[in-house]
């Protein structure tokens, strides 16, 4: 990793984030990185998966916002903590 940025997080989720990385000995930067790096691979794997079975059944092409909007429709809503 070369550049680095920094995000507000609530303080509850910053000491969640710090235990978990104190239990794994390793820094809370490079836990919080291979967290989202993990969910937004998933992420691009159910997209593409989404695409591909639709395009098997439909011979359509979905745009992104449709292939997501398709895909949050299979999944229970997210809940984004709000900054405190």
């Amino acid at each position: 990793m070369g550049q680095t940025s920094s995000i507000e997080l609530p303080v509850e989720l910053k000491q969640k984030i710090e235990r978990a990385a104190k239990d794994r000995n390793e820094e809370p930067a490079t836990l919080v990185a291979y967290a989202i790096d993990s969910l937004l691979s998933a992420d691009e794997a159910q997209l593409a998966e989404v695409r591909r079975r639709d395009a098997a059944d439909t011979c359509d092409d979905y745009s992104n916002e449709a292939a997501f909007a398709k895909l949050d429709s299979f999944r229970p809503a997210r809940k984004t903590p709000s900054p405190t």
